[in-house]
C-alpha cells in the first residue's frame, strides 16, 4: 500500500478514487476521507516541512476515526488512532522554527520511521 511505503500524495490520489468508488456508502467515503487527511498531513510535513497544517489535518482526522472503533472497513482504526495521536504529539513537540539544518533532517528521518500505517483489522 503506497500510504504504508511513505508514498503519501500517490496514497492521496487513491484515497481520492477509492472514494468516488464508494459510492453511496457514507461510512466508507468518511473512513477514506480520513485516510486522505492524514496522508494529507504526512505529505506536508515530510516533502514541505509544514508543522501546524500537518497538526491540524492530523487532529481533524482523528476526531472522524473515533467514531470508528475499533475497526472499520477491515481496518484496525484503533491502532491507527493511537499511533495517529502518539505522532500528532511528536510533531507538536518540534521546534516551531526549525525548518532546516542537520538537526531538522534528523528529526524528520526518525519521525518517517515513526509515521503512522494503516493495519488490518
Amino acid at each position: 500500500m503506497a500510504f504504508n511505503r511513505g508514498a503519501y500524495f500517490e496514497a492521496a490520489e487513491m484515497f481520492e478514487t477509492a472514494s468516488h468508488a464508494a459510492g453511496n456508502d457514507n461510512d466508507l467515503k468518511a473512513l477514506i476521507a480520513a485516510f486522505n487527511q492524514v496522508a494529507a498531513a504526512l505529505h506536508l510535513r515530510f516533502e514541505r516541512g509544514g508543522r501546524q497544517a500537518s497538526i491540524n489535518l492530523m487532529s481533524q482526522a482523528m476526531l472522524a476515526l473515533d467514531d470508528m472503533k475499533p475497526a472499520r472497513g477491515g481496518v484496525d482504526v484503533e491502532r491507527l488512532c493511537v499511533e495517529l495521536a502518539a505522532y500528532t504529539e511528536e510533531v507538536r513537540a518540534a521546534p516551531r522554527d526549525e525548518r532546516d539544518g542537520l538537526k531538522h533532517r534528523a528529526r524528520i528521518f526518525l519521525e518517517r520511521r515513526r509515521a503512522p500505517k494503516i493495519n488490518r483489522g
